[in-house]
């Protein structure tokens, strides 16, 4: 072998090792990885890098540096729906980024960047209105066959925000708002269709009009957009505005449902197919008729009538009767052939004939009436008639239902009602001789125990003081059970007149002052001495009373607040405290009469559970509403609006208009 070799030449043994070298670099070249978003090898960094805000002031760390990127364009230049044609936008592995090109509109050139292009860019790092963006000073489109990155799905709350700004995405929402401004046309999307939810602008601006649009969209439709996540903030911290740019008709898919215009159109469609199907079914029904005898219409009939309770009867218009069911043969006690040939006045008794005159006269109303049985007794029914075309002739069609169960019925509850007004009746007496019964003995016990505290000292003064707390408390627990009991009798009446409502809140203030010095608590109170309210004055003095009763009650140490703040067409009440608060799993049942967090003989607090169920239901006849806001341990907030009502005791409604604009 080593003899062989030295008989070849040494140049063709010198390119023998040049061949081998050439493969094995070839194959060494082929075995090295590419990056996945680059063709071009060369000091690129990554796009993410060039984004790193570390010490979160919204503006990149990078700003004003030139850098080198490498990547696959998401969206070729002059595509993306922006007023700007420079702008292009590329993405790598680890991010994505808009892209200012150099030397003018490349797309008009001929030279631009393509999507799906795999580019090298250097550019300076800049931002305009919160969005990152590289201002190019050169690039490179490398020879190599051309591909987008997939985008990345996101729901609209996951694409507000700067975490994918750049970067190619999919984005499924509800259409919220359709619109135009003087820059171009946007839809406004949201996850929810809520105001309060998260919202991402798609914008079309106004020289892409053409190439893209909206109309095939409308409020409430759940479309697909591809496009670039995108910012537009005037002013910072650039939190407020996101929206994302589709590059082409294609990145706007209606998802889950038909297009309005599509629906239009088959709607259309349908329309015209049901008018050719009623009219080839009217004009089969209009030959039938004329092959079919009336003797066939009238079995169909008797088949439906039959199989009815009501009694039915066809008679002409002179009133004679020309077929019945079997009902109407029952209620009237006869058979029903009897019936054939009769007039049908002949049927109802002679105290009823002027009803049933009434009845010929097509009435939309159903008419009662007896109908006479051939025994001589009578039984009510409700009487109904109608015109109807039988083959070629018009007839009359009478329906008779027996109401005897009805006028039962109608009569029990005739009794009813009788016995529950008399009932509300002895209920409105008892509370009056219950109020006047125990408001005397009471009134009596409070006085002669203020006398005694005037009067005496010590251990005596002390016991007097009790009498007269104790005294107070029982009025006040009677006073809420009366007005509990009116409430629901609905005999609580309204005085509507104006009140000056900082006169009421001091009232009340006063009213606890002596409660207040001995929990030594802050009192801190809100409210305009020209506050008014057309509102009833001692229904509203009960709201403030109970709400402030019961801050003072719950609030050991601390402080109690008032705050009255004017409204449209009414006023907004807060009464807040620092005390024990109320516990989440209680506070679907704080508005229910006699219930109390603490409840048995060993609850920490007295009271009969009727304040706030009270106020509820006072609030609610005043029209208003009422709202609690309550941390353990933390203290409790309530809160109020009331309208102003007019001399009948509605709301006052006041129109307006209330408009928001970006």
């Amino acid at each position: 072998t080593r003899a062989s070799l030295s008989l070849v030449p040494k140049r063709v043994a010198w390119s023998l090792l040049a061949l081998a070298l050439g493969g094995l670099l070839a194959q060494t070249s082929t075995a090295c990885p590419v990056t996945d978003d680059s063709l071009q090898p060369g000091p690129a960094e990554p796009i993410a890098d060039i984004r790193i805000d570390e010490d979160g002031d919204r503006v990149p760390d990078r700003m004003g540096d030139t850098v080198t990127v490498a990547g696959r364009a998401t969206a070729g230049q002059g595509r993306l729906t922006v007023p700007v044609p420079e702008i292009a936008a590329i993405q790598d592995s680890t991010a994505g980024i808009h892209v200012l090109l150099p030397g003018g509109s490349g797309v008009e050139r001929g030279d631009g960047v393509e999507q799906g292009d795999s580019v090298r860019i250097r550019g300076v790092v800049d931002q305009a209105y919160g969005l990152t963006r590289l201002q190019g000073l050169d690039y490179q489109v490398l020879d190599a066959p051309p591909r987008v990155p997939r985008p990345l799905p996101l729901t609209v709350s996951s694409a507000v925000g700067e975490r994918h700004e750049g970067r190619l995405a999919r984005v499924e929402g509800h259409v919220l708002s359709k619109g135009s401004n003087d820059g171009g046309d946007f839809l406004i999307l949201t996850d929810e269709r809520k105001d309060t939810s998260p919202q991402l602008t798609v914008f079309v601006a106004n020289r892409h009009e053409g190439r893209v649009q909206f109309d095939a969209f409308e409020k409430g439709d759940k479309i697909e957009v591809t496009g670039v996540l995108d910012q537009h903030d005037f002013e910072a911290p650039y939190t407020d505005y996101y929206q994302i740019e589709p590059r082409t008709q294609a990145d706007l898919v209606q998802v889950g449902g038909v297009p309005a215009y599509l629906q239009t159109i088959l709607l259309v469609l349908a329309g015209g197919g049901l008018i050719a199907v009623v009219a080839v079914f009217v004009l089969r029904n209009a030959v039938r008729r004329r092959t079919q005898e009336l003797a066939q219409s009238r079995a169909r009939f008797r088949r439906l009538a039959e199989a009815t309770l009501e009694g039915i009867a066809l008679h002409e218009a002179d009133g004679k009767i020309i077929d019945a069911n079997m009902a109407l043969a029952d209620m009237v006690g006869t058979d029903r052939d009897e019936l054939i040939e009769r007039n049908v006045a002949e049927v109802l008794p002679e105290a009823t004939v002027d009803t049933a005159q009434d009845v010929n006269g097509n009435a939309e109303v159903p008419t009662e009436a007896e109908i006479v049985q051939k025994d001589g007794g009578t039984i009510p029914v409700e009487i109904e008639e109608r015109e109807v075309t039988v083959g070629d002739e018009t007839v009359h069609v009478r329906a008779v239902r027996d109401i005897s169960k009805r006028k039962e019925w109608e009569d029990e509850i005739l009794l009813a009602k009788q016995e529950a007004e008399q009932m509300a009746e002895l209920k409105s007496n008892l509370l009056n001789n219950m109020s006047h019964e125990f408001r005397t003995p009471i009134t009596n016990i409070t006085g002669y125990a203020e006398l005694i505290m005037d009067e005496a000292s010590g251990p005596p003064e002390k016991f007097a003081a009790q009498i007269r707390k104790s005294g107070k408390r029982l009025s006040e627990t009677l006073q809420s059970v009366l007005d509990l009991a009116q409430i629901e009798a609905g005999t609580l009446d309204v005085l509507v007149r104006e009140v000056a409502v900082a006169n009421v809140v001091r009232e009340v203030v006063d009213q606890h002052d002596q409660k207040i010095d001995e929990e030594v608590l802050t009192v801190e109170v809100d409210v305009t001495d020209n506050f008014t309210l057309k509102t009833d004055r001692t229904l509203l003095y009960r709201i403030f009373n109970n709400l402030i009763h019961n801050a003072i009650k719950f609030t050991e140490e601390g402080a109690i607040g008032v705050e009255v703040n004017s409204l449209d067409a009414g006023l907004q009440i807060i009464v807040w405290d620092t005390g024990v608060g109320i516990a989440p799993e209680f506070q679907p049942h704080l508005f229910d009469p006699f219930k109390q967090e603490s409840e048995g003989i060993d609850r920490e607090y007295e009271g009969t559970g009727l304040g706030l169920s009270l106020t509820k239901r006072i609030v609610d006849i005043l029209g208003g509403t009422i709202e609690v806001e309550s941390t353990k341990e933390e203290g409790s907030v309530f809160t109020i609006e009331l309208p102003s009502l007019d001399s009948a005791g509605k709301p006052v409604v006041v129109s307006g208009e209330r408009a928001a604009s970006r």
